[in-house]
């Protein structure tokens, strides 16, 4: 039985939407000309931002498996389907089948004649930490290289007031981190620091800030658990 925890990880290649390009232009759609016509036009908001994150030239796709985290997916299509089922009693099938959490990344798998495994999670303000931990899960098992893809959108106006802090719902992005076994970063667990009291866990942007700065050598990834996200400074066989 392997009791030596979780793996080290080195990061490949990213890519993020906004990209710095983009920023000045948040609210136009990506173009999305990798992806087939009849597959991009089933992506809504969230779904085109995170086709592009995962087509851009920077970060080639060869097969790897990917691990799609997002904390409400296409909320706001979800929304839509419940409003038309309140008023018209029936939801289209096709926007019904794009509503599931896992149909953005299927439509990537697709585009892409892709069989590598796809999994797609949901895990309140601890996203970060079960990306990681599902990514690190895949490694031990023996995948090269994993694809982590992060993707929200805003929270509908009527659900602003049930968030559980102001900011929660308000962004608006899709990156992919391509991770592989190393020696760059670790996930450890130290159970007897953990202080339920102590914060919120980091959020996916919080993540990306510390994997592209060498400021900060660790991040925490939960509240009611000992897990961070260390930075050892050391490329290993992964690079």
């Amino acid at each position: 039985m392997n009791v030596a925890g979780p793996p080290g990880m080195n990061l490949r290649g990213w890519s993020a939407w906004p990209s710095s390009a983009d920023a000045r232009r948040v609210a136009a759609p990506p173009a999305l000309g990798e992806i087939p016509p009849l597959l991009r036009r089933r992506a809504d908001r969230m779904g085109r931002a995170a086709l592009h994150a995962l087509t851009r030239p920077e970060l080639p796709y060869t097969g790897q498996a990917v691990v799609m985290c997002s904390r409400l997916g296409e909320i706001g299509r979800s929304f839509g389907l419940q409003k038309e089922l309140a008023d018209e009693g029936s939801v289209s099938p096709q926007q019904f089948s794009m509503s599931v959490h896992h149909a953005v990344g299927g439509l990537f798998m697709m585009a892409k004649k892709a069989r590598a495994p796809l999994t797609a999670l949901a895990a309140g303000d601890e996203g970060a930490l079960a990306g990681l931990q599902e990514t690190a899960a895949q490694l031990v098992d023996g995948a090269g290289s994993v694809w982590l893809l992060f993707c929200e959108e805003p929270l509908p106006g009527e659900y602003r007031p049930f968030a559980a802090a102001p900011e929660d719902g308000t962004d608006h992005y899709a990156f992919v981190l391509e991770l592989a076994a190393g020696d760059e970063f670790r996930l450890a667990e130290d159970a007897g620091h953990a202080d339920p009291t102590a914060g919120r866990a980091a959020s996916p942007l919080d993540l990306l800030a510390f994997l592209l700065s060498p400021a900060e050598d660790a991040i925490r990834l939960s509240r009611r658990g000992g897990w961070a996200f260390r930075r050892t400074g050391r490329k290993g066989a992964g690079a």
